[in-house]
């Protein structure tokens, strides 16, 4: 399941890797927020049961929804980005079987950038979490084990991206996305979670996804993501000014590891003055941003939902 809008080339390239998989998808729906560039007539091309919506009607969690219940009862759904491009022509397979893995609801595919992606959005994504190359379960876990956790102990369990990620079909047309604008992947894992299933991280199912990391850009990403995380869970990316200052150095530092790591490679443009300016530029307007997502009232974690447990499926 795509949702798209004005996808362009990586959209294309994502499509032509979907129809390159062996085996083959068994449906592929697209819901497209009224595209202009003909994103709509590339996925029909391609095969893809295409839903046009108006862009008003856009929701992350409810769209996701809209889509995938237009899909057959399949074993797997498996959701992606339309700039994600995946990578090999088992990228389908494996993702999908590390999601029906005893004991899993969903798995995530490994993000990498692309090839062409700058020195500072290479060293971004290669520093997420879902960049690893090492195959990771979190969970399952006891009610016990989950009630305990404190707001940055949430922060770091709820790893499901929707950007490329497979959810086993029965638990998901027994779940779906909650109705929300942000967040509805780390809100699903949270209810997975609670239901006693395990997220995998699969290292072998490979995605190129990466967007323009630039001070312009970053703002809006960061301040959603913090904002979202101290509304949902109670936790302050950067609770304070010393926090986000502190942030900032973390992040220059970790630039100048990466980049002397890779001096001598093809992308060691980015050493010097310039690299370090630019380093500095984009990581201020990200800790800004996330200051601004961190200001404001706290709400402890939401209500777990109703999931059917591992034994009921």
């Amino acid at each position: 399941m795509l949702p798209t809008l004005d996808g362009g080339e990586r959209l294309r390239r994502c499509l032509d890797a979907l129809g390159a998989q062996r085996p083959r998808a068994d449906a592929l729906v697209v819901v497209d927020s009224s595209s202009s560039d003909g994103s709509d007539a590339a996925a029909r091309d391609a095969g893809a049961d295409v839903l046009s919506i108006p862009r008003a009607s856009f929701g992350h969690g409810r769209t996701r929804n809209d889509g995938a219940a237009r899909l057959p009862e399949v074993d797997v759904i498996v959701f992606l980005v339309q700039d994600a491009v995946p990578l090999g022509e088992r990228w389908l397979a494996t993702l999908s079987s590390a999601a029906l893995r005893d004991g899993v609801g969903a798995a995530t595919s490994r993000q990498v950038a692309p090839p062409d992606a700058p020195p500072l959005a290479r060293a971004t994504v290669e520093r997420s979490p879902m960049a690893t190359s090492e195959r990771r379960r979190t969970g399952p876990f006891t009610a016990g084990e989950l009630a305990a956790l404190d707001p940055r102990g949430w922060r770091r369990l709820l790893l499901l991206d929707d950007v490329a990620c497979a959810v086993r079909g029965a638990l998901f047309r027994a779940t779906g996305f909650r109705d929300v604008d942000f967040g509805e992947d780390a809100l699903l894992a949270y209810d997975l979670l609670w239901g006693g299933w395990a997220l995998e991280h699969e290292p072998d199912a490979v995605v190129e996804h990466g967007h323009a990391y630039d001070p312009s850009d970053v703002g809006p990403r960061y301040e959603h993501d913090a904002r979202f995380f101290r509304e949902s869970f109670g936790f302050r990316a950067r609770p304070s000014v010393l926090s986000a200052l502190k942030g900032l150095c973390a992040e220059v530092v970790a630039d100048r590891r990466w980049t002397a790591a890779r001096r001598d490679a093809s992308d060691a443009s980015d050493a010097g003055e310039a690299g370090f300016a630019a380093s500095v530029a984009l990581r201020w307007a990200q800790v800004r941003a996330q200051r601004r997502g961190s200001r404001g009232p706290c709400a402890g974690p939401p209500a777990p939902r109703p999931v059917p447990r591992p034994e009921e499926l």
